[in-house]
């Protein structure tokens, strides 16, 4: 029996123990669920309810300023509209992409392959339509409603006002490829969509020119519309401005002297290495790669015959031709082969065991010293002192001026061309029968022609080394980096003094006679190069014609032509200039490229003294002048109207 103050046990029954169990469990389970939700992942959901009424986007900055010489303004930027898309905004992505492809009339495939090439998070803008016309801007706004996540936003975007001026040294930009994303200098900074230089200074100066993104936040409705800004911005900073050593008038002379022909054109202050035009033709707009370039339209920028992205003044080589006789009479001089005075005979011909060499006069100059020999351009004179230096010298001394090297400029990888030896030829057929060099060989090379071949930008480094005293500069194009708004000096360059020519003064100086000669002489090959009469300013220089195809299959077409080359300087006692201009198939070197040569030393004397432009050419006529009194020791010159065609070998 029980008391009245006893416990009377309640039996449970074991489905009770049950219960319980799973009600704790429950309670357990949920109770680890919201320790999920607050302690692991609390930042992450509240971050995603923030972005429900914040949005929180990133600010492109403007990219820096390229300028010119004297500040006038190469490559900018313009206020530019993007159509872009927020995937974490967009309910049915594909179903938004075919309703803009049908409102902007932009196939589907299109719009999905430039979606693929932008990855990261669903928050980050992708970019569908960049640099939007007005008419497509006025279509997304008007059907807004029903392209839920697509929106129409303001960014700068790069913009080249005067066009293809300069093109192959300002470059361009393109959107930054997934390669480029997972390279060190990129994946910290960039992302996807963004636009970097892809080539010219755009590329070697990217890191200066690109700024540094900012941050804008505001609040939104359900509908995306922003309703405040909130105080968290940040703002984007500019890049840097670059002020270039191109002159914007001489760069546009430049240009104007190669329109409609294919070639390049160089002009250098001989005196510290600045680079005051380059141009190459044919050239492109490097406005195009702003906005959306197809694959054939990239197709046809970089394939077939006219290679419009290949910068021509650094990474095409040429024959030398002719240009290359002033060479290698300051080797000769240098090494006591000849003297100023000096004389070989010429009848028109130089034999080499069984080969004959031709010079472009059939019957001869008679007998020339280097001054003559220069203002003809007799080749004979030039097999003879090639034959007494050998190819090994050839070599040494071409290499001192700078041939067959890369010239250092920073801008884009260059061709080194070629100055053969006899080392290059035993291990380029290393094996062969051809590994020995022939005596036969090196008459060509001293003309210019053979294996040799060397870029525009190095004949301009080499002609300023001859007319500097023998100082090799290493050539540039940025003089110094400013702040953003242009008025703080960042970084300056220096010119630089790459080596020293080691060839005595007097040797040069009689060089450079002969050259004031070749333009300024009745006989010599480069009249077309001089500058009005009154202007009071004479020119020097060397013309040059590179065989293109072997004279015994040469026909008339365009291709078949030689090309022209011209290399000049002025003032000829006190250079401050130095132009080469290279006309692919242009024939003769007095005929195409000298005057070319002479517009780009106009426009710059023009801007440089204030002195009048000329006449439109054809309208009046060069004066002559009084050509100097021959040497006694030899025998008169017949005059020449045009550059000389190079010399043929025939074999007896």
């Amino acid at each position: 029996m029980y008391s009245a103050y006893d416990k009377i046990p309640v039996p449970i029954p074991p489905r009770a123990f049950s219960m319980l169990f799973f009600i704790a469990l429950a309670f357990f389970l949920l109770a680890a669920r919201l320790w999920y939700l607050q302690a692991l992942r609390g930042a992450s959901f509240a971050e995603q309810s923030k972005n429900n009424r914040q949005k929180t986007v990133f600010v492109p900055p403007a990219r820096g300023i390229i300028r010119d010489r004297n500040g006038v303004p190469l490559a900018k930027n313009r206020p530019a509209f993007n159509i872009q898309m927020f995937l974490h905004e967009t309910p049915d992505v594909e179903q938004s992409v075919e309703r803009l492809s049908s409102v902007l009339d932009i196939p589907v495939a299109e719009l999905n392959d430039r979606l693929k090439r932008q990855g990261g998070p669903r928050f980050r803008a992708r970019i569908l339509v960049r640099d939007a016309n007005r008419e497509q801007i006025e279509k997304v706004l008007a059907n807004r409603w029903f392209l839920p996540g697509i929106s129409v936003a303001n960014y700068p975007i790069r913009y080249y006002e005067f066009g293809s001026l300069a093109a192959h040294v300002l470059g361009h930009i393109r959107e930054i490829s997934k390669h480029d994303l997972e390279q060190p200098e990129f994946k910290a900074y960039y992302q996807p969509g963004d636009l970097i230089g892809k080539y010219g200074l755009e590329l070697q100066w990217e890191r200066y020119l690109q700024g540094r993104r900012g941050l804008n936040s505001f609040v939104v409705n359900a509908h995306s519309v922003k309703i405040r800004d909130l105080p968290d911005q940040v703002s984007a900073i500019p890049g840097n401005t670059l002020e270039l050593t191109i002159d914007h008038d001489v760069q546009a002379a430049s240009d104007a002297a190669l329109e409609g022909e294919w070639g390049a054109i160089v002009a250098m202050d001989p005196r510290d290495g600045e680079i005051i035009a380059l141009s190459s033709a044919p050239a492109f707009d490097p406005n195009v790669f702003t906005g959306e370039l197809s694959a054939a339209e990239w197709r046809g920028m970089v394939s077939g015959k006219e290679k419009v992205l290949n910068n021509r003044a650094v990474q095409e080589v040429y024959p030398p031709g002719s240009v290359f006789k002033m060479f290698l009479g300051a080797a000769g001089l240098e090494e006591g082969l000849i003297t100023p005075n000096s004389t070989e005979f010429c009848p028109g011909y130089h034999k080499v065991g069984n080969a004959t060499f031709r010079c472009h006069k059939r019957n001869g100059h008679g007998r020339v010293n280097l001054d003559q020999a220069l203002t003809v351009s007799c080749d004979v004179y030039f097999y003879i002192l090639g034959q007494r230096l050998g190819i090994d010298r050839i070599h040494e001394y071409a290499t001192r001026f700078g041939f067959g090297k890369p010239t250092g400029l920073d801008l884009i990888h260059e061709t080194p061309g070629l100055i053969p030896s006899t080392a290059w030829k035993k291990k380029r057929f290393a094996g062969t029968e051809q590994a020995r060099w022939f005596p036969g060989e090196t008459p060509s090379v001293a003309i210019g022609q053979g294996a040799t071949t060397t870029t525009p930008l190095q004949i301009a480094v080499a002609l300023s080394t001859m007319v500097n005293g023998g100082k090799v500069f290493r050539p540039y194009l940025v003089r110094a980096i400013y702040s953003h708004d242009g008025k703080k000096k960042i970084e300056e360059r220096k010119p630089e003094i790459r080596s020293e020519l080691g060839v005595k003064e007097e040797a040069l100086l009689a060089v450079r006679r002969g050259l004031e000669d070749v333009v300024n002489s009745p006989q010599g090959t480069a009249r077309r190069a001089r500058l009005p009469e009154e202007w009071g300013i004479r020119v020097g220089g060397k013309t040059g014609t590179s065989q293109v195809v072997a004279l015994s299959i040469q026909t008339s077409k365009r291709e078949h032509q030689h090309h022209a080359l011209f290399a000049g300087y002025a003032p000829a006692e006190n250079p401050e200039i130095v132009v080469v201009a290279v006309v692919e198939h242009g024939k003769s070197g007095g005929l195409a490229a000298a005057p070319a040569v002479r517009k780009v030393m106009e426009a710059y004397f023009h801007k440089t003294r204030g002195l009048p432009l000329p006449e439109p050419e054809g309208q009046k006529e060069v004066p002559r002048v009084a050509a100097p009194a021959p040497s006694p020791a030899s025998s008169p010159v017949a005059p020449l109207i045009q550059e000389p065609q190079i010399g043929e070998v025939a074999t007896q």
